[in-house]
């Protein structure tokens, strides 16, 4: 954390002698779960939950070492989380949808590089912190996950009108944000998925 400050202080300060810039983001994320569990016999499964789709919004600092390369530091809010269909429920008369919702600040940093005027790409690692209020099976949330987790981004920028533009990116969680991951029957390993649709605003001078 230490260190995302003080690099934000520094690109700023810097800001006057490079393409720099502010910008804000607002979309929603396609978000999903993936179960991994090693079983004590030896047997391995993987799954995926039902997606689900949660809002995201955030603003960002964008440093430019030239016109073609540039670092990205983002402060967002991740709504991310699964839904889950049970077996038939006899009281309800048909299937019933769990749906889990877990809240992250996320502190995405990324490389972007332009490949023309309108089009850019765009990696990097991202870090989130578990925000309060949800619960599950009536505790709160971090009585089952962990209150961080970690991972990677990648994706793309389509400059659309003026300071606007329109990003697609895909969350790949590293770490396993399952508390109880180990017991008797083997380990199980819960790692977060999201595929990110957002609106960007730039505030920049526009360039021909």
């Amino acid at each position: 954390m230490k260190i995302l400050v003080l690099f934000l202080l520094t690109v700023c300060g810097t800001c006057a002698f490079a393409q720099s810039f502010f910008g804000v983001n607002a979309g929603i994320n396609v978000a999903n779960q993936r179960q991994h569990i090693n079983w004590s016999n030896g047997d391995v499964n993987t799954y995926f939950f039902q997606n689900s789709v949660r809002p995201t919004f955030g603003l960002f600092y964008q440093y430019g070492f030239n016109e073609k390369m540039g670092l990205r530091l983002n402060v967002q809010y991740m709504g991310l989380g699964y839904k889950n269909e049970s077996l038939y429920s006899l009281y309800v008369g048909s299937y019933v949808i769990h749906k889990l919702d877990i809240d992250y600040l996320t502190l995405p940093l990324t490389f972007h590089y332009s490949v023309n005027k309108h089009l850019s790409l765009n990696a990097g690692p991202y870090l989130s912190f578990t925000l309060g209020g949800t619960q599950i099976n009536n505790e709160p949330i971090t009585e089952t996950y962990h209150h961080n987790d970690h991972g990677f981004s990648f994706g793309g920028e389509h400059d659309l009108y003026k300071n606007f533009a329109l990003g697609i990116n895909y969350f790949i969680g590293t770490m396993n944000i399952w508390l109880h991951d180990s017991d008797a029957n083997g380990t199980t390993k819960y790692t977060n998925r999201a595929l990110q649709f957002a609106v960007i605003y730039k505030f920049k001078k526009k360039t021909n």
